[in-house]
């Protein structure tokens, strides 16, 4: 159950101060090894995971307005994975649609950052690039924190502006990957895109700790 979305804001309180990190806020290639060292403890996971993701968007994608209502409930379900696999739980396949217990403000989420992203990229492609992140954590905040779709917006929002231009960076440091990943004959895709969902992650847990996320019991294993 999320907090009302037209309730006060809540404060946004970092896990450390962020003036005392020595290497500022963003610290795009610590967070992009702790992605790449978290997928490599289970990368066939990591791998399964992302197909099957990718599989039911494309799916959904041939149905009127289909992909728009999963994108979000499986992008919550599939950081879920990934916290399980950085906590070291065991690896349920079904974690990655337990999205859907936050299927309203996931799909209210992924429409409004999508909407204020376009919008951004009509009006000479920088404002885009800046929504883009901006929104980066609203996810997380959504399951993690709680929060209604425009709370977690607003707290993702407060947290980048704390370094705008480092948070660009970062998400353009991880455009690139998948770029890249997508010219190794799109299947390196299956490498580079959960190694980008996991050192986004592993930002927002450094910067804003866990807590949600870590009372979660552990999934029951499923072996595959």
């Amino acid at each position: 159950m999320t907090e009302d979305q037209t309730g006060p804001m809540p404060e946004i309180r970092t896990a450390e101060p962020l003036a005392a990190r020595p290497h500022g806020v963003v610290d795009t290639a610590g967070w992009i090894r702790e992605g790449w060292r978290i997928f490599k403890t289970e990368p066939l996971v990591f791998i399964l995971v992302t197909a099957i993701y990718a599989l039911v968007l494309g799916i959904a994608s041939q149905i009127p307005l289909g992909g728009l209502l999963l994108a979000g409930p499986l992008t919550i379900g599939f950081y879920l994975v990934a916290v399980d696999m950085a906590l070291g739980r065991y690896f349920n396949v079904w974690r990655l649609f337990e999205g859907f217990k936050y299927f309203l403000p996931a799909v209210a989420a992924y429409l409004a950052v999508t909407f204020f992203t376009l919008i951004g990229f009509i009006l000479l492609i920088i404002p885009g690039i800046i929504a883009s992140a901006w929104y980066l954590f609203t996810f997380l905040f959504i399951v993690d924190r709680g929060l209604g779709f425009w709370q977690a917006m607003e707290a993702s929002r407060q947290l980048v502006r704390q370094d705008t231009t480092g948070f660009i960076f970062f998400i353009g440091a991880m455009g690139l990957l998948n770029i890249f990943g997508a010219l190794c004959l799109i299947i390196g895709l299956l490498v580079t895109l959960p190694v980008t969902y996991i050192a986004t992650f592993a930002a927002y847990r450094q910067l804003m700790g866990l807590q949600k996320l870590a009372e979660q019991p552990p999934p029951p294993p499923i072996h595959i």
